[in-house]
């Protein structure tokens, strides 16, 4: 299924949790996990933590609902992707 923005397309979306600790030798070995949802316009792809897939899906069917994605540009996406991410 793709996605309509107002000035691009969403073609996938992908989810889960990634490790995000330091990879270096002097660093502490502990593990930190982090949610995130990878979305996909065409060609180049956005990663965006500590944003789980249930918290993005239901604010994505909310505003397809709405008719709002439809309107939106990628910028407003981006941007909305961040507040989610502060929640």
């Amino acid at each position: 299924m793709k996605l309509k923005l107002k000035d691009c397309t969403i073609t996938a979306i992908d989810g889960g949790s990634i490790d995000v600790s330091p990879s270096c030798d002097t660093c502490w070995s502990g593990e930190e996990w982090v949610d995130y949802v990878e979305v996909s316009f065409g060609d180049n792809s956005e990663t965006y933590v500590e944003i789980t897939i249930t918290q993005f899906l239901d604010w994505l069917f909310t505003v397809i609902e709405t008719d709002e994605l439809s309107n939106m540009t990628r910028e407003q996406f981006d941007e909305k992707m961040n507040e989610l991410s502060e929640d």
